[in-house]
Order: C-alpha cells, then sequence, then structure tokens
C-alpha cells in the first residue's frame, strides 16, 4: 500500500476541481490536510493517506460520497 496519495487521484475519488481542494485546505473547521510533498510544475502534490483517511472519517465523506476507506485501520 503507497502511503501517499495525489492530488489527481483525489480529485477523482472526490469528483472535485482542484480550486475545490484548495478553499478545502484553506477552511478554518478542520481543513483538509497540506500535501506533504509539494508538485512543481505538472506533477501532482502528494498527500499522506493516513492523514487524508482521517480527515474523511472526521468528516464523514465515506458515508456521504459512499466511497471506500483509504486504509482498513488507522492505528
Amino acid at each position: 500500500m503507497s502511503i501517499y496519495i495525489s492530488t489527481s487521484e483525489l480529485l477523482k475519488r472526490y469528483g472535485i476541481s482542484k480550486g475545490t481542494l484548495i478553499n478545502m485546505r484553506k477552511r478554518n473547521t478542520d481543513p483538509f490536510p497540506q500535501p506533504m510533498i509539494k508538485a512543481h510544475g505538472r506533477s501532482n502534490s502528494r498527500y499522506g493517506i493516513k492523514a487524508v483517511a482521517s480527515w474523511e472519517e472526521r468528516n464523514g465523506f465515506l458515508e456521504s460520497l459512499d466511497i471506500q476507506p483509504l486504509i482498513s485501520n488507522l492505528s
């Protein structure tokens, strides 16, 4: 299992635009995790999969979007 998820994978997973993801990172209340590896040029940023999975669970994304958990155990 990978320890990162890319920007393009997140956009596809949530069905959102890059602008929406940026806005989610800027929220005052429980913002989306910042990328662990920032993109340069045409590459994708990489986000820590544990941080994203935890954020999804706290914000009800699994139920509201009917998506599968990124990881099965958040330990």
